[in-house]
């Protein structure tokens, strides 16, 4: 419906015109009407309506003075005049105000329906008109930002700064109601920046231009507008932002920044404003070390809480650093957990299938949204898994102590590296050891190898060094001297006489 706005002082005519010809009807609604000048420039300026029907003369003012002081500030909707006076000069000044329409009273029914009737056609004309320039203008600016383009960067030479962003919301990607809703959002909350700032639907997300604005006021408005939004639609947005430039030549590379920067949403979600030195100065403070999950099984083993989520950070740091993309990351993480999963269910015969089904790992790794959110859901995980192994072999320190052992003989273990993953002096252990075990942690370690050793030499095609190596003997010559202590003959001679039984 097109609104139409009455202004005359005198009742009757506005009463009237309100009933002179079918409003609805013909696709119009009174919005308001007003006898008073002053308070009709009012409602003109407030309620912007489509067409106003305004006596051109009032008490203490004339019509054309509130039309010129309305056209003065922005207001473009159409006039109908109506006066008692048939004077050329007034339908003159009318002219210049771009007002057409100029109907004597009494009014005619006839004649103001044919009038009305023919600005309805010059409005919905205007309205195609400037949807179809707009979208010519919107073109050129997506290719501005995509390629460049000559004619726009001349164009804009009258600006000294210039510097993109990016809206991305991970709803609105595959549904293109919330994404119209996005735009339609974002051009609201920047409706008073219209003329500087341009808002611009891509494939997948919004991009803006920011003309004749300082980084610091940029990242000030997307701030806000991150909240506004964000609270709006019931989720999180990811903002990016390019570089300022102040040459238009630029603005492609500014734009194709803050488009590279959409990699990162994963890993930096959380943060408010991702830009190119947002990444740098989060990389500066990472430290690195290489990912050995064989620690990480260890911690969950010994419900070593605060060293397994020290080594998810070390993970989390990791895969920031190698630049790995969300689709990357979150493979890692399903092959981890369930790799994890699966070896501890064998090793310690738990029913893990009964908590941890691959199909709901998959499905919930891959619904999280943010690298932050996904250490957090390992974390939790491990430490329930963790604490399920202590409830199935809840025995005391030592006891977990000989199932590491039995387990992990293999590697290269030493009494003080256990003591810090139990988190005990290694002194104090190393007696409490032997008044459990009744035999001191190297002696009980020695025999775990060699009872392994021994099942080795008799059921596999090994060479001795390689036995050697798989019980967690380096040296040849200490596995030699540490078998003939125990068993009494040498690994070979042992081999040989087990052939022959």
């Amino acid at each position: 419906m097109l609104k139409v706005l009455i202004i005359d002082d005198e009742p009757n005519v506005r009463k009237g015109l309100k009933i002179i010809v079918p409003w609805e009807e013909n696709g119009f609604e009174i919005c308001g009407d007003s006898g008073d000048p002053d308070e009709g420039l009012s409602l003109i300026m407030s309620m912007e309506p489509d067409i106003v029907l305004i006596d051109i003369k009032m008490p203490g003012r004339l019509g054309l003075d509130i039309i010129r002081e309305v056209r003065e500030n922005g207001f473009s909707g159409k006039f109908i005049i109506v006066s008692g006076y048939s004077n050329f000069d007034y339908a003159k000044d009318a002219i210049r105000y771009g007002v057409k329409s100029y109907i004597l009273k009494p009014v005619d029914e006839d004649e103001l329906m044919e009038i009305i009737l023919k600005l309805k056609e010059e409005i919905a004309q205007d309205r195609k008109w400037e949807k179809d320039k707009k979208i010519v203008e919107e073109d050129a600016i997506r290719n501005l930002l995509l390629e460049g383009n000559k004619e726009l960067e001349e164009k804009l030479c009258k600006y000294d700064s210039f510097q993109t962003a990016i809206i991305f919301d991970e709803y609105s990607k595959s549904n293109d109601k919330a994404a119209r809703k996005l735009e339609s959002l974002i051009k609201e909350k920047l409706n008073k920046y219209a003329d500087d700032v341009d808002v611009i639907r891509m494939n997948n997300y919004v991009a803006l231009l920011f003309k004749d604005f300082r980084n610091s006021r940029v990242n000030r408005i997307l701030l806000d507008l991150k909240i506004r939004i964000s609270s709006e639609i019931g989720r999180n947005i990811c903002i990016t932002l390019g570089s300022e430039c102040d040459n238009p030549v630029f603005i492609s590379h500014s734009y194709k920044e803050a488009e590279k920067l959409l990699n990162y949403k994963f890993i930096y979600f959380e943060k408010e404003i991702l830009s190119v030195d947002t990444v740098k100065e989060e990389e500066k403070l990472i430290s690195t070390e290489k990912i050995n999950s064989e620690k990480l099984y260890s911690y969950i083993e010994v419900n070593d809480i605060e060293s397994i989520n020290d080594y998810l950070i070390k993970i989390k740091n990791n895969v920031i650093l190698e630049k790995l993309s969300e689709d990357e990351i979150k493979i890692f993480a399903i092959k981890l957990f369930l790799g994890l999963v699966g070896k501890l269910s064998k090793d310690y015969d738990l029913k893990m299938e009964n908590f941890f089904d691959e199909e709901n790992i998959v499905r919930d790794i891959n619904n999280i949204n943010s690298l932050k959110s996904l250490i957090k859901y390992l974390s939790n995980n491990f430490i329930e898994i963790s604490t399920r192994i202590g409830e199935k072999s809840s025995y005391g320190i030592i006891n977990k102590m000989v199932v590491y052992i039995n387990k992990n003989y293999y590697r290269d273990l030493k009494l003080e590296g256990l003591a810090e993953i139990f988190n005990y002096n290694s002194a104090y252990l190393g007696k409490l050891f032997k008044n459990e075990v009744g035999e001191n942690f190297n002696t009980y370690l020695d025999k775990v190898r060699i009872k392994e050793a021994k099942t080795l030499l008799l059921g596999e095609q090994l060479k001795v060094y390689e036995v050697s190596e798989k019980v967690g003997y380096k040296n040849i010559d200490y596995f030699h001297s540490k078998f003939k202590k125990y068993v009494g003959m040498s690994p070979m001679n042992y081999k040989k006489k087990s052939e022959k039984i």
